[in-house]
């Protein structure tokens, strides 16, 4: 009988090496897409514009946490004038909304193919794991 003691122990850790083997970081980061598909991508030079990025779920159970912080800042070339270029969780367009979405205007002042950057901090989380999240993301504008 004492032989069968490590047989029912390399059972157990065989069982567990699953749920040990899930990685929350890695499941967090295919959680949920940043979305640019609403910024202005074509703009005539003194028109104003915009870039907008959605923080959006897109995994089942996974949510932005509604109270930790998230801090966008916003990269532009200086032919794209910001109005603003660092929002936090107050500036969400619908502070309630599952995927908050963020816009920060701005006015072209010159011709080009121009690429604005979204540099995004915010936790995801689930009902197992709440996990930091930094990404940038590219937004090109065209302004003619």
């Amino acid at each position: 009988m004492r032989s069968l003691r490590p047989l029912a122990l390399a059972a157990l850790c065989a069982l567990a090496a699953p749920a040990l083997a899930a990685d929350p970081g890695a499941e967090a980061a295919r959680a949920y897409a940043l979305d640019t598909s609403a910024s202005t991508a074509a703009v005539q030079a003194g028109q104003p514009g915009k870039l907008v990025v959605v923080i959006r779920p897109t995994a089942p159970g996974w949510h932005v946490h509604p109270q930790a912080p998230l801090k966008i800042r916003f990269e532009a070339p200086p032919v794209l004038k910001l109005e603003k270029s660092e929002l936090g969780r107050r500036d969400a367009v619908d502070a309630k909304a599952d995927a908050p979405r963020f816009e920060a205007p701005f006015v072209a002042s010159a011709a080009g193919v121009q690429e604005a950057k979204a540099n995004v901090d915010f936790f995801i989380c689930s009902d197992q794991a709440c996990v930091k999240q930094t990404r940038t993301v590219p937004i090109p504008v065209t302004v003619r």
